[in-house]
């Protein structure tokens, strides 16, 4: 009894302390809330000033929302990537509660069961794992609060990531140099963000970093977590087919029967309804709208808007009466509010690619926001081509005109193609083939000779094309009470193949070694051949025409040197488009009994062979010796760029390292693995077909084997040829080529020794040395892989995007 009156007597000591315990504690969140800044909306913040602790109430609790990190201040390098704008991985997420603590768990929707049975739906929840992105104790009082520092002051982006991928140094996120921004917290009806500064410490930092940065060891930049609301329910989701063009989410769903497949698939699309339901012509219940960043300046912000109202039309025709709409950014709007669809104006260092992003709902596939990144210096590379182009042109007020038509016009169709990502569409590389069908291609200017002159009046196509009416009517389009979706967007896609629409999208087309024939980047026309033969008549025009004035009025001499690499390499893209077809292949994305895939037809194969080996002739590449002496070295404190030629020569334009690269760039397209080996499997199919034997002998007889008078041209065809023999060599010794196509190199190079040591014989001591420099390097490079005929190979100035 005594034992238990102690601790009874403990017991009621205890209680008034606890009781004044409980009271500061309510008193100190109170004091908090009264004192602090505050936020209120989807999420409510309450940021103290003077610890700089932001908190948030508890209010939603086991109700998943959209947890997405962003970049409002990037670093500012195209090849770092970190960019102004720039979106980060969507998270599905939902605080809850465990004993005294709130945590943040990131869900896993890519596995699902989508039935009615809870046990099902439990079974499928626990086979895969969660994320638990952080935790906090909760502040009990008066409003429940947590303190949310240790989420958002924190690499959730993947900064650190991406500076290592990009061989930028090794960094770490420097918490006592990072902070909350004040003004940066912020709540509306359907977000609610948080703007960071973080600092991230390293060394060694890489070129791209030191270009960018006051201080490279020492990146500051501002991150943004934006905690947003998932839609209403309402929207109906759109199966993905690979024929609509659309992007696209799958996951799988276990609840299945065996029948059908695990993985199902839906596409990209923002929500869209009509007033009047159906297919027929209807006013929209609310139009999807666009709003463009102020930043971005007269005349492009003229060509930003015309550009993206071509979609206008292409809803109409899909029956949505004002269905899309674009306005400038309303004065007093943020661009952070979800209720945005946003077209940003970006600068960067250097010139790069343009984005057309979205957040969506990972459940469903719903586009819930567009966020277009532009990239500032794209319209000055166009502008730079332009003039390059019309420096022959005695009537310079029509040269400046020309050239600056040019370079909006280019805008204008990238602002309808980085929209079109953002209303889910994919890429349609197939378009430049297909009479312009599409604005989601990568388009070249189109570039023509007019009584021997330079013609570039109808450079872009003009709105958006006939498989962009397909896809909007695909994925937006209403149906009549009674008619089955599926059906009808099957029907669709028949009525586009009957009207000869075609699309290859994105994996089939991107790598130069990919082997469809109709889809390549910055290409033009129908016939890759008859384009490069074409392009390279204009190229011939462009260069003898090229002179100073081709610089802008306050540029020094030393400038024009760069103003000149992209008219040497105007027919790059259109090499990698030609080359293509040897090794290459038809197919499409229709899936019935009639569907296939073939080679292409042998003549065209070894047509296009014959048009590429055009191009690595000594009379190809050689440089009007009126033009070289125009490219004077650069001047004062004026230096070389990437955007320059490599010189062997110093300051000095390099005549042979600019064959070099171009010759390089065909000669490797030649010879890539993979498309050997489709070029040895088409020939034991079909003998008819080329084969990799008359391949390599042809590109020998063009290049190695084949004499040359004294002179720059007879530089050029040395030069080239070591560049095919190292080519040649690296095919041989690519661990990509079949061991059948190794063996035929092998023998084939073995055979051209021969050759080479007995013109070595007969030739003069200048032809005479470089004949068996050429077979002692050839038989050391056989056996040695580590032997280069070019030690540092010159590289080739960049070419995308343009």
């Amino acid at each position: 009894m005594k034992s238990y009156g102690i601790a009874l007597t403990f017991s009621l000591l205890m209680n008034p302390i606890m009781s004044q315990a409980a009271t500061v504690e309510t008193d100190q969140t109170a004091s908090i809330i009264v004192s602090s800044q505050q936020a209120h909306g989807f999420m409510d913040w309450v940021y103290d000033k003077s610890s700089g602790q932001l908190f948030m109430e508890v209010k939603q609790l086991n109700q998943p929302f959209l947890l997405v990190t962003s970049l409002p201040q990037g670093v500012g390098s195209n090849d770092i990537g970190l960019d102004r704008g720039q979106l980060g991985n969507s998270r599905l997420v939902q605080f809850e509660r465990l004993g005294p603590y709130t945590i943040l768990r990131q869900l896993n929707p890519n596995y699902r069961a989508n039935t009615q049975n809870t046990a099902e739906k439990e079974a499928v929840k626990d086979a895969f794992a969660e994320s638990i992105l952080w935790r906090s104790k909760i502040l009990s009082g008066k409003k429940t609060l947590v303190m949310m520092n240790d989420l958002v002051i924190n690499d959730l982006h993947g900064v650190i990531d991406t500076l290592k991928y990009t061989e930028q140094g090794s960094y770490q996120l420097d918490k006592n140099k990072s902070l909350i921004i004040p003004e940066g917290v912020k709540s509306f009806e359907k977000n609610s963000d948080v703007d960071v500064l973080l600092t991230f410490n390293g060394n060694q930092a890489g070129q791209y970093a030191k270009q960018v940065t006051p201080d490279a060891n020492f990146i500051s930049i501002k991150m943004r977590y934006s905690f947003i609301a998932l839609p209403e329910l309402g929207y109906t989701p759109r199966t993905y087919h690979p024929m609509s063009g659309y992007l696209s989410d799958s996951y799988l769903d276990y609840a299945q029967p065996i029948t059908n497949s695990v993985q199902q698939w839906h596409l990209l699309r923002h929500r869209l309804k009509k007033i009047n339901p159906g297919s027929a012509p209807s006013e929209v219940i609310e139009p999807i709208v666009y709003y463009l960043d102020s930043g971005a300046p007269e005349p492009i912000r003229s060509a930003l808007l015309d550009g993206a109202r071509w979609w206008s039309k292409a809803f109409e025709k899909a029956g949505f009466i004002n269905g899309f709409q674009v306005e400038m950014l309303p004065e007093g709007a943020d661009p952070q509010d979800m209720r945005y669809n946003v077209i940003q104006w970006v600068h960067r260092a250097t010139r790069g690619w343009s984005y057309g992003s979205v957040i969506t709902d990972p459940r469903t596939g719903e586009i819930l926001k567009g966020h277009v990144t532009l990239g500032s210096l794209r319209v000055r590379q166009d502008h730079l081509i332009a003039r390059g182009l019309t420096a022959g042109w005695n009537d310079r007020t029509a040269a400046d005109k020309a050239a600056m038509d040019l370079a909006l016009a280019r805008i204008r169709q990238l602002s309808a193609h980085e929209i079109g990502h953002t209303l889910g569409l994919d890429h349609n590389f197939a378009s430049s083939s297909n009479d312009n069908a599409s604005v989601m291609d990568y388009p070249h200017p189109y570039i023509s000779l007019k009584q021997g002159k330079i013609d570039i009046s109808q450079p872009y196509s003009v709105g958006v094309g006939e498989w962009d009416n397909f896809t909007i009517q695909y994925g937006y389009g209403e149906y009549d009470a009674g008619q089955n979706p599926a059906k009808q967007q099957q029907l669709q896609i028949e009525s586009a193949l009957k009207q000869g629409l075609s699309y290859i999208g994105e994996s089939d087309s991107r790598a130069k070694d990919a082997s469809q024939i109709y889809a390549s980047l910055w290409d033009n026309g129908s016939d890759a051949v008859a384009e490069l033969i074409r392009l390279g008549q204009v190229r011939k025009v462009a260069i003898e025409g090229f002179n100073h004035r081709a610089l802008l009025g306050d540029q020094p001499l030393g400038e024009l040197s760069d103003a000149f690499v992209p008219i040497y390499l105007l027919t790059r893209f259109q090499i990698n488009a030609a080359a293509k077809l040897i090794g290459g292949s038809n197919y499409s994305f229709v899936q019935d009994k009639t569907s296939s895939w073939h080679f292409v037809a042998p003549e065209q194969q070894k047509a296009a062979l014959n048009a590429l080996l055009n191009t690595i002739m000594p009379s190809s590449l050689e440089v009007p010796v009126s033009v070289l002496q125009y490219l004077v070295p650069k001047s004062g404190n004026y230096r070389a760029t990437r955007e320059s030629f490599a010189s062997g020569l110093g300051v000095l334009p390099d005549q042979l390292g600019m064959a070099e690269v171009l010759s390089r760039h065909t000669v490797t397209n030649l010879l890539m693995p993979r498309r050997l080996n489709r070029v040895n499997q088409a020939y034991i199919a079909d003998r008819e077909q080329l084969s990799v034997s008359e391949l390599i002998n042809e590109l020998l007889d063009t290049t190695l084997l084949k004499r040359r008078k004294t002179g720059t041209q007879t530089g050029i065809w040395m030069r080239v040829n070591a560049v095919v023999v190292d080519a040649l060599l690296q095919a041989v010794r690519d661990p990509q080529t079949a061991p059948e196509i190794q063996a035929l190199l092998s023998e084939r190079l073995q055979y051209a020794v021969s050759q080479l040591e007995r013109k070595a014989k007969r030739a003069d001591d200048y032809q005479a040395a470089h004949f068996q420099w050429l077979a002692n390097s050839i038989n050391k490079g056989l056996t040695d892989a580590e032997f280069h005929l070019i030690n540092e190979p010159l590289p080739m100035p960049p070419g995308s995007p343009i």
